[in-house]
């Protein structure tokens, strides 16, 4: 099938902007779809530089493929026309002409809710405040209305459907993860949208029909950066330091230090079974002992080597996924293919 779609498997900060981006540069995609808001970011290291993407699709790292944003995206103008900067990927941007424009009376908005950068923990983007305005229909300022995005606005959906009739490739990349889904994950504590594969195919205005393999991206462990459950949470202050240096677990949108948990068994398998994962994506593998790279995953020893026969459980929920990809550092080609 021709779309295949990343989603996050924990509470965001999985990795799929590596896997993104490396699924991209190997496979070749024509389009590369990003939906949901600037709220997440995803770090790519690309080219001995780090990119921190609030709005791009991973897929910039290949120079043929377009990169689309669709309906279900909000955006901050001024931060996506850095990252086009950046990135040197304005030529190749299309925007759908119903993506919506967070304005500044959305961040404001969301940064004066003490209960909401409080006890739910957002990261004060505005992304809530701009969703619930629409859900409101209240008065909006859309892509196709805003002088300076003008010019890469067409319409999406006739777009990818017309190109899917003639063979092309795509890759869909949403945000955050299923924890802070809005609907299946930890309420109160989630985002403000849902967070799940069927969601990503609407938001960038394309049914299911043409769903391809679906990549689930976990991490060994769970990390978020703001309230909510974090089973068996660590404690240890030298034990998070080398999470948070050699693991660069910090969030790249609000800077603060993740905390971190141990692996969610449940969280797991109601991802593959939401989202009908096909294939298994894990990052951050170098992060256990035992993980020595030289023969591969078989050659495995004590904390890694317990955690991959953990996902033996993982792979045994319907629909069945395969663990795919293994990455093992933060490269973009340090990646073991099963």
């Amino acid at each position: 099938m021709p779309v295949d779609i990343v989603v996050g498997g924990q509470a965001g900060d999985e990795g799929k902007g590596k896997i993104t981006a490396y699924l991209a540069a190997k496979n070749d995609y024509d389009y590369s779809i990003r939906v949901g808001g600037p709220n997440a970011g995803h770090t790519i290291f690309y080219n001995d530089r780090i990119y921190t993407l609030k709005t791009t699709p991973g897929g910039f790292v290949n120079r043929r493929t377009k990169l689309v944003l669709g309906a279900g995206t909000y955006i901050i103008p001024e931060w996506l026309e850095k990252e086009m900067k950046l990135t040197g990927t304005a030529g190749r941007f299309i925007i759908d002409p119903h993506a919506v424009i967070i304005e500044p009376r959305h961040t404001a908005a969301e940064r004066a809710d003490s209960r909401m950068m409080g006890k739910i923990g957002s990261v004060g983007t505005g992304l809530g405040a701009a969703v619930r305005d629409r859900v409101d229909r209240k008065k909006l300022l859309f892509a196709k209305d805003h002088p300076r995005l003008k010019k890469f606005v067409r319409d999406v959906p006739e777009l990818l459907n017309k190109a899917l009739a003639k063979g092309s490739r795509m890759l869909l990349e949403g945000t955050q993860g299923m924890k802070l889904s809005n609907l299946h994950g930890e309420y109160p504590f989630v985002t403000s949208r849902d967070t799940t594969a069927s969601t990503f195919m609407g938001e960038a205005g394309l049914g299911p029909k043409y769903a391809g393999e679906v990549y689930a991206v976990f991490k060994p462990y769970v990390t978020r950066v703001g309230p909510g459950l974090v089973a068996k949470e660590m404690t240890d202050k030298k034990k998070l330091n080398k999470y948070h240096t050699a693991g660069r677990e910090v969030g790249s949108v609000s800077g603060r230090l993740r905390r971190v948990g141990e692996f969610e068994m449940s969280v797991a398998l109601q991802t593959v079974r939401i989202n009908s994962a096909t294939k298994l994506a894990i990052t951050h593998i170098d992060m256990l002992e035992g993980a020595d790279l030289s023969r591969g995953v078989k050659s495995f020893t004590g904390e890694a080597r317990k955690f991959m026969g953990t996902l033996e459980k993982v792979c045994a929920a319907y629909p069945y996924p395969k663990v795919s990809l293994v990455s093992y550092g933060p490269g973009l080609h340090e990646v073991l293919e099963l």
